[in-house]
């Protein structure tokens, strides 16, 4: 009998009625992110998410209408995370430390500045068959040179010109 008794008070339940503590107001790092329709690997991976959105196999408007809607959409869902290359047009470009020639980093606003490759102008080939001996008979052999180039024989002047 004092069994029964011990393991009804270890098993009685009490309810205690209290007013619930005032919520604590949530700090800059417990803010929500704001619900949005789109799914975890579109989050995930912004460029593949425009790619299959925008694809004419899948999308009917015009491309560059697709990509607007869809980068407004990254760039509300993302905020400061979405990739520079996605930001939509007229959004402003944060500033960044971009390697110079000379091995600095100087920081630089806006849109990065292209640089024109340096243009290479393939030679033009000057190729000639000309008769070369070979042991008891002749061969034409062909001769590539750039054109212009002088082929380096015997010259001579004559009154002060070549």
């Amino acid at each position: 009998m004092l069994t029964a008794f011990a393991m009804a008070m270890v098993l009685q339940q009490t309810v205690v009625w209290e007013t619930p503590a005032p919520a604590a107001e949530a700090g800059p790092a417990e803010i929500a992110a704001p619900a949005s329709d789109l799914p975890a690997w579109a989050l995930a991976d912004p460029f593949a998410w425009e790619r299959s959105q925008c694809s004419p196999l899948v999308s009917r408007e015009p491309v560059d209408v697709c990509q607007t809607r869809v980068r407004v959409e990254l760039a509300a869902a993302l905020g400061d995370r979405l990739p520079a290359g996605l930001r939509p047009a007229g959004e402003p470009v944060p500033c960044l430390a971009t390697p110079a020639d000379d091995g600095a980093y100087p920081v630089q606003c806006g849109l990065p500045e292209r640089q024109a490759a340096a243009t290479v102008i393939p030679t033009v080939p000057d190729c000639r068959s000309r008769p070369q001996r070979q042991g008891g008979s002749v061969a034409f052999v062909t001769d590539c040179r750039p054109q212009g180039e002088s082929e380096g024989g015997l010259s001579f002047r004559l009154g002060g010109r070549d």
